[in-house]
């Protein structure tokens, strides 16, 4: 059989995991002293709170090799696996999985590694998709291909109402950060080869909500049976404002919400909001 691996950035909850049998590779939360080991039980809304009683602001860490070497050699005991990893250019944990994979193989293990370039659910939405095509009983060369294209046409975009965090992780410049914040200018983030980087900037809220459901209504595939998915931390009025402007606008077959993780909050900071769609 074909089992799809990933790790926590993917934002998929506990009970998609369990349903698509979905292994999920934990990594580390780091804040201060404190270091935790953070899987699949580790809700977005425990890490929420740490981030907002902390002295320092948390960031994440690739889990040890050995967890993953054990990962791998339960799971592919009578599995191919397919694992979806976070961008190689936010986390070391690729070329890990890919050095892994290699010794692995020596031992006939078949493991394929593919870099999502995406965060949050622009990878936990594939994921999912892959799981249902390996349970559909789909081969691994279908299942590969789907997902390259996918990582290579589809972006996720995430405004940012606050850039106190952006600021902080070094992310913005000073001088862009005193603008914004008298000019009320909202960036709009985007994953671009893996990299968070400025799409656009607008002025308000409402426009820059605005501005992404134009992008969407310009670039969706398939427009009226299109699953549309809204992310968010810790922002759900946004989120259900951004919904209902993409129901009104675009009309897709459906608009789901999802739960950012500890990778883009730990960036942007509680707030942010964004979505994930398909592109043509």
């Amino acid at each position: 059989m074909i089992k799809i691996m990933t790790d926590m950035s993917a934002d998929i909850t506990k009970e998609q995991a369990e349903r698509y049998g979905i292994k999920v590779l934990p990594f580390y939360i780091n804040c201060g002293d404190e270091s935790i080991l953070a899987d699949i039980d580790y809700t977005p809304q425990m890490f929420y709170e740490k981030f907002k009683v902390g002295n320092e602001m948390p960031s994440t860490s690739q889990a040890t090799p050995d967890i993953l070497e054990n990962m791998y050699r339960e799971l592919g005991k009578e599995n191919e696996i397919i694992h979806i990893t976070i961008p190689a250019n936010s986390s070391g944990i690729v070329n890990t999985a890919r050095m892994i994979a290699a010794d692995l193989e020596e031992e006939g293990f078949d493991i394929t590694i593919i870099d999502s370039s995406m965060y949050s659910y622009g990878i936990g939405a594939n994921v999912i998709e892959a799981a249902q095509m390996a349970e559909d009983g789909e081969s691994k060369e279908k299942i590969v291909a789907f997902l390259k294209e996918r990582f290579e046409k589809d972006k996720v975009y995430f405004i940012v109402d606050d850039l106190t965090t952006l600021k902080k992780g070094g992310r913005i410049k000073a001088t862009t950060m005193v603008v914004s914040s008298v000019l009320d200018i909202k960036p709009i983030l985007w994953s671009n080869d893996g990299m968070v980087e400025a799409f656009a900037k607008v002025k308000g809220i409402k426009r820059a909500i605005a501005k992404i459901v134009d992008h969407v209504e310009e670039n969706i595939l398939d427009p009226e049976n299109a699953e549309i998915y809204v992310l968010h931390a810790e922002a759900p009025d946004k989120a259900e404002i951004l919904k209902a402007m993409l129901e009104e606008r675009i009309s897709p077959k459906s608009v789901s919400i999802a739960e950012v993780g500890p990778i883009i909050t730990c960036h942007a900071g509680l707030g942010v909001f964004g979505l994930y769609f398909k592109h043509k």
